[in-house]
């Protein structure tokens, strides 16, 4: 079974002071394919089912990936990390920010231009290049997961990219209601593992873990060493 320690509650989010996370110099670490080093890593491709332009193949820096296996290798037997994302082409994320401006417009008839554009930024970076500022899964310091058990997801609360206040990591934490309390506890097994070896958490999103680049910086204090990767510009 999973130790202890990875039962704790999820701590509040941290105050992020982005003025002082400076631009990524690139260490040039190449790229690998986590499920070549654990069969406990799984790919589910998830934009390339819903008819996205995703890539077909897992791509991670190799630290990252190497990362990802040691987590996997401390899930008891039967368990997997299951990754709905990894690195992402801005033609994929272009493809995305337009799937999710059309959501939140459906679902939210009126909204203003200013407020629209503040939802966007809570789940998903603009498909622009910008050296500076690159969107994380444009680095391949970020990546998209969950748990599973046989195969089969583990109830997290909400499904991946759902664009609600539930979706938040800590949000089932505060008056949980007894029907959701598997998946707080799955959520607090999720979180712990990540962070037990490395990984930092995007807040908005209970599925976000990334290392090495701007949101790992802001939350550890130390300089950015993941940029944009080439792979990724528009063709």
């Amino acid at each position: 079974m999973f130790p202890r320690d990875y039962r704790s509650p999820i701590p509040a989010p941290m105050l992020e002071d982005w003025s002082r996370v400076p631009p990524p110099v690139d260490c040039g670490e190449p790229l690998a394919d986590p499920t070549a080093l654990s069969g406990k890593l799984l790919y589910d491709a998830s934009y390339r089912r819903q008819g996205l332009p995703g890539l077909e193949t897992c791509l991670l820096r190799e630290t990252v990936a190497r990362k990802l296996a040691l987590a996997a290798d401390q899930l008891p037997q039967g368990y997997a990390i299951l990754m709905f994302d990894a690195l992402r082409p801005l033609s994929v994320q272009q493809a995305i920010y337009a799937q999710f401006r059309a959501r939140f417009l459906q679902e939210r008839p009126g909204i203003s231009e200013p407020e629209l554009e503040a939802l966007l930024d809570d789940f998903v970076a603009k498909p622009v290049k910008r050296p500076e500022r690159p969107a994380p899964h444009t680095t391949g310091g970020a990546v998209d997961l969950t748990l599973c058990k046989g195969g089969v997801p583990l109830n997290m609360g909400t499904g991946f990219d759902e664009l609600t206040p539930l979706a938040h990591t800590d949000a089932l934490e505060h008056r949980c209601p007894p029907a959701l309390e598997e998946a707080r506890d799955n959520r607090r097994l999720l979180y712990n593992l990540m962070v037990s070896v490395g990984f930092v958490n995007y807040q908005c999103e209970w599925w976000h873990y990334a290392y090495g680049e701007r949101q790992w910086a802001v939350l550890t204090g130390k300089a950015p060493f993941y940029g944009f990767r080439p792979e990724c510009d528009l063709h």
